[in-house]
C-alpha cells in the first residue's frame, strides 16, 4: 500500500488520491437549492443540507467515446469524452432520505454514465466531469424517496473546473485514467447535482467546492508536518515524520492530472525534510512512502 501527503499552494490538503486501488470515492456537501414536486416536497426543502458520495471502478476504465465539435472560430469549441463499461454506485443524502443509484458494466443504453466536456468560450477554458445514473443506461435505484418513480429516474452530480488564459488550465481530457480526474478536486471551482423522477418532479442542489474530497479505497494519508516556500529560490520544502530505512517520493500534479515523479529520497531518521524545485506557488504535491 502506498502511503501519501499532498499540498496545494503550500497548504496540508487531505483526501486526495494514489496507490493501485481499483474503487475511487468522492464526497461533497451542499445544500438544496429547488424542489418541484407534490412527493419530492414531502422529503426535501429549499436550503436542506445535501451530502454526495461516489464511487466507482476504475480497473478497466471501459471504453472512450470522443466528439469534437468546432465553430470555425478558435473561442468557441466543444470537446466531449463518454465513457462506459465502470460500475458506478451514488448515493444522495437529503436529511434523513438517500437515493442511490447504481450502474454496472454491460448494462444497456448509451454510453453516457460518465461524460467529461471541455468547452472554450470566448478565450476561457470550462471542464465539466459529470457522472449520471439513469434509468434509460440501465441504472437501477434500490432506494427513491418521494413517490412514484417513472420509466427514467436520475440521479447525476457535475464538477466544474474554470480557467482563463491567465492561468495554466488543466484538460480532463485526453486520459481513460479516471483516477487522473479525480486527482483534481482542488481545482473544482463549481458543484452541483440533481434528483429526477422520470415523472417531472426533482430536486436540484449546490455543492461548496472546498468540501470536494476523493480518495481511493484503503489508502492511508501521511500527514505533512511542514510546508514551505522559499520565493527567492522558488523551492518548496515539505517535512514529514519518516521510517529510517524507507524510500519516499515527492510527486506534483501535472497538467494531465496525473501524479508525475519530482524528486526522492531514502530517509535516515524519523523526520525528513526535502526541498524541491516548484512551480510557483500554485503548485500541487504530495510524498508518497513506498512499501
Amino acid at each position: 500500500m502506498l502511503r501519501h501527503a499532498a499540498l496545494f499552494s503550500c497548504v496540508l490538503i487531505l483526501g486526495s488520491a494514489c496507490g493501485s486501488a481499483a474503487e475511487v470515492k468522492w464526497t461533497a456537501t451542499g445544500r438544496v437549492q429547488f424542489v418541484r414536486g407534490t412527493d419530492l416536497l414531502q422529503v426535501a426543502a429549499i436550503e436542506d443540507p445535501v451530502s454526495i458520495e461516489l464511487s466507482y471502478d476504475n480497473a478497466s476504465e471501459g471504453r472512450v467515446f470522443r466528439q469534437f465539435f468546432d465553430l470555425s472560430d478558435q473561442l468557441f469549441w466543444q470537446q466531449e469524452e463518454y465513457y462506459d463499461a465502470i460500475d458506478i454506485d451514488l448515493r444522495i443524502r437529503i436529511g434523513g432520505n438517500t437515493w442511490r443509484g447504481t450502474l454496472v458494466s454491460g448494462s444497456e443504453g448509451p454510453p453516457y454514465s460518465i461524460e467529461i466536456q471541455d468547452v472554450r468560450v470566448t478565450g476561457d477554458t470550462v471542464d465539466f466531469f459529470k457522472v449520471t445514473v439513469a434509468g434509460e443506461d440501465g441504472g437501477e435505484f434500490p432506494s427513491f424517496p418521494g413517490g412514484t418513480v417513472g420509466a427514467n429516474p436520475s440521479l447525476r452530480v457535475e464538477f466544474r473546473n474554470e480557467s482563463t488564459d491567465d492561468g495554466d488550465p488543466p484538460d480532463y481530457l485526453h486520459s481513460t485514467d479516471l483516477k487522473c480526474v479525480s486527482q483534481s478536486f482542488t481545482r473544482i471551482t463549481e458543484a452541483r447535482g440533481s434528483i429526477s423522477s422520470g415523472t417531472g418532479q426533482l430536486i436540484n442542489f449546490a455543492l461548496d467546492p472546498s468540501t470536494v474530497r476523493t480518495q481511493l479505497v484503503e489508502v492511508q494519508a501521511i500527514e505533512l508536518k511542514k510546508v514551505t516556500y522559499d520565493h527567492e529560490f522558488e523551492e518548496v520544502s515539505l517535512t514529514w515524520t519518516s521510517t529510517p530505512g524507507k524510500f519516499y517520493i515527492i510527486q506534483y500534479l501535472a497538467n494531465d492530472l496525473c501524479w508525475r515523479e519530482k524528486s526522492s529520497t531514502l530517509a535516515d531518521s524519523t523526520e525528513t525534510t526535502w526541498a524541491v524545485l516548484s512551480f510557483g506557488d500554485k503548485g500541487i504535491y504530495r510524498v508518497v512512502e513506498e512499501e
